[in-house]
C-alpha cells in the first residue's frame, strides 16, 4: 500500500517501528508522551523498509480494535502471538483438544536448579533455553519484575501462601513486560478511531505495551504492583482479548506461575549478576541475554 500522503509523521514517534531504538528496552516515556498528545499516529514505513501504519497506543483505542475483527482483520506476516480461538470458543482459552498439549505442571524447580548458588548464568540461553520464544520472553520479563523490585519479591516471598495474591502477581507481571508489544492489523473497511478517520486497506499497529502502561487505566503503570488483580480490575491485553485472543495464554500463565512459586520457595534469592542485553525488535519483549546469580541465604 502506499504512504498516505494526507498524514505527517510526529517527531516522536519516528523510532517507533526500528528494531534499535529497543537496544536499551521499551522507550515508555516516548510512548507515554505520544499517548498524552497524539494516541493514534501515523507511522511512515519507509525507514523500515515496509508499509507505513498507524499507531494505536491507549488503552481504549486498542481494546476497541481487538474487540473488532470484523473492522481490524489480522494480518497473516504479523508477529506471531499464538494460535487464534473459533468464535465458538472462550476467549484466551484452549480448545479441549489443545489442553492435554500442554504441561499443567512445568518442570519449574528443575529449571531453576540450573542456577546453582553462587554461579552466574544467562537466564535466557542457560536456563529457559528449551521453552518455546514467547514463554522464555514472559519467563525472562516475570523474573526481571522481581530483580527490579526487590522489596515485592520480599513481600510475596512473606505472603506465599495467599493464592489470590500469587495469581494477581503472575497478571501484573504479564501487564508490566508483554511479552509481545504490538500486533499488526489491517483496516477492512472505513472507521475511526481516536478521531483520526483510518482508510480502508490501511495498516494499524495496536501497541499491546503501551496500552498495559496507560496510567489511565493501571495507575502508576511503571511500577510492579503484586496485588493490582487482586480485587477486579480492567484486564491487561497481554493476550489480546476477544474471539482473536491468543490461546498460548494459558500455557504462558501456568508456566509464569510455577515459575513465580519455585521462586519463592527455593531459599535464597536471585540477583542480577550483570548488564541485562535486550531484544533489539518492535515486536519481541525479551532478552538477549539476562545474566541472574543466586544468592544462598
Amino acid at each position: 500500500m502506499a504512504q498516505r500522503r494526507t498524514a505527517s509523521p510526529v517527531f516522536d514517534a519516528g523510532a517507533l517501528g526500528r528494531a534499535d531504538a529497543y537496544a536499551r528496552g521499551v522507550p515508555h516515556d516516548r510512548l507515554e508522551r505520544l499517548r498524552s498528545r497524539t494516541p493514534v499516529v501515523w507511522l511512515d514505513g519507509r525507514t523500515a523498509e515496509r508499509p507505513g501504519a498507524w499507531a494505536v497506543l491507549r488503552y481504549a483505542d486498542v481494546h476497541h480494535a481487538l474487540m473488532h475483527p470484523e473492522l481490524f482483520s489480522p494480518q497473516v506476516d504479523g508477529p506471531l502471538h499464538g494460535p487464534l480461538s473459533g468464535p465458538e470458543g472462550q476467549p484466551g482459552e484452549a480448545a479441549p483438544d489443545e489442553a492435554a498439549l500442554i504441561d499443567m505442571d512445568p518442570p519449574a524447580r528443575a529449571m531453576l536448579a540450573r542456577i546453582p548458588a553462587g554461579a552466574t548464568v544467562d537466564f535466557v540461553g542457560e536456563v529457559a533455553r528449551d521453552l518455546p520464544e514467547t514463554v522464555r520472553n514472559t519467563l525472562a520479563g516475570g523474573l526481571y519484575a522481581l530483580l527490579r523490585h526487590p522489596s515485592e519479591y520480599v513481600r510475596l516471598r512473606e505472603e506465599q501462601a495467599d493464592e489470590r495474591l500469587v495469581d494477581s502477581a503472575v497478571e501484573e507481571m504479564l501487564r508490566w513486560w508483554t511479552p509481545v508489544l504490538q500486533v499488526r492489523r489491517t483496516v477492512q473497511r472505513g472507521t475511526t478511531v481516536g478521531d483520526v478517520p483510518l482508510l480502508a486497506g490501511e495498516h494499524v499497529m495496536l501497541w499491546l505495551a503501551s496500552a498495559n502502561h496507560d496510567d489511565e487505566v493501571f495507575p502508576d503503570a511503571g511500577r510492579f504492583v503484586p496485588e493490582r488483580f487482586v480485587q477486579p480490575a480492567r484486564p491487561h491485553l497481554c493476550f489480546g482479548v476477544g474471539h482473536r485472543a491468543c490461546l498460548g495464554a494459558r500455557l504462558a500463565r501456568v508456566h509464569l506461575r510455577a515459575m513465580l512459586v519455585a521462586l519463592l520457595e527455593r531459599p535464597g534469592a536471585p540477583r542480577l549478576a550483570g548488564e541485562p542485553v535486550p531484544l533489539r525488535s518492535s515486536a519481541r519483549h525479551g532478552f538477549a541475554h539476562l545474566p541472574v546469580r543466586w544468592l544462598p541465604r
